[in-house]
């Protein structure tokens, strides 16, 4: 990610979010796998774009679960070392794309005079990389298959920082809920309330950034196939058509936004304007 920081002067249509976003995907693909720095480096730098004057207090429920996220960042990187397989799009690069996601949606969010208190700032970043820690590839057998993996090994990662129980419970049930069944829920429980800081909008917020580059026109097509190639080695029956033509129309036409911070990312219209070409080019 890039090291420029947001200047709260700035007005929101100064800054291009989606534009930012996606030189971000530029950035961790040109070291994606051959220099990949890691999970950590991508976090130090989100961490400096969010807090660029003053880190956190030392000892502050905020700068634990900073420690927490920098521990499982540490561990994931660990463990892909030491396993010969890594899921073809649930990997770590699904994690960076996410957890840079977040920190930008957190940003576009406080550049529209909305608060974002640091301890949800830092729930939302240990959330985000952390949600599909222990990934198999492949898809649920029953709800939150693999989301409880993921938050069972936050949490075990976590123990020993003695973070605050409330917010360790905040960060559990925003990984939970990441499970794609459970996404348009998220949305309808939110949709007829005013955007605020609470677990809810949490989880809206966490399940836009875990989809929003594939929500992209340059990168989607490609995840789409990557998860064709990882559901295909689990025999998903699904796997042979989430990545056609087709498989991306039902893609798009299934996402919701409804954060602030991607209304600033211009997101939903640009997935209307990809479901609008995906049918105009069916039509010849």
């Amino acid at each position: 990610m890039s090291n420029t920081h947001f200047d709260p002067r700035l007005h929101i249509n100064d800054v291009q979010w989606a534009d930012v976003y996606l030189s971000t995907l530029d950035n961790l693909r040109s070291v994606w796998p051959h220099a990949w720095p890691g999970l950590d480096v991508v976090l130090r730098s989100c961490v400096h774009r969010l807090w660029p004057e003053q880190a956190p207090q030392t000892g502050s429920i905020c700068a634990q679960m900073i420690q927490a996220a920098h521990a499982m960042a540490l561990h994931m990187e660990d463990k892909a070392a030491q396993c010969s397989y890594e899921p073809h799009y649930h990997h770590r690069l699904h994690t960076a794309d996410a957890l840079t996601a977040m920190c930008l949606l957190i940003q576009a969010l406080q550049a529209q005079g909305i608060a974002v208190e640091d301890d949800w700032t830092a729930a939302l970043l240990l959330a985000a990389i952390s949600h599909d820690a222990l990934h198999p590839g492949g898809a649920n057998r029953f709800t939150q298959e693999f989301e409880l993996r993921s938050a069972n090994e936050m949490q075990n990662i976590a123990q020993d920082l003695q973070i605050d129980k409330a917010w360790l419970e905040h960060v559990r049930a925003l990984i939970l809920r990441t499970d794609p069944t459970l996404v348009a829920a998220n949305h309808d429980k939110v949709k007829a309330s005013p955007f605020e800081m609470n677990l809810d909008w949490a989880c809206v917020l966490l399940n836009e950034a875990d989809i929003l580059a594939s929500a992209t026109s340059r990168y989607g097509p490609d995840l789409g196939l990557a998860l064709a190639q990882e559901w295909a080695l689990k025999d998903h029956p699904l796997h042979s058509f989430v990545g056609t033509a087709n498989g991306r129309l039902q893609f798009l036409s299934g996402l919701r936004f409804s954060t602030p911070a991607s209304d600033a990312f211009g997101i939903k219209e640009s997935v209307a304007q990809q479901i609008a070409h995906q049918i105009s080019s069916r039509s010849w």
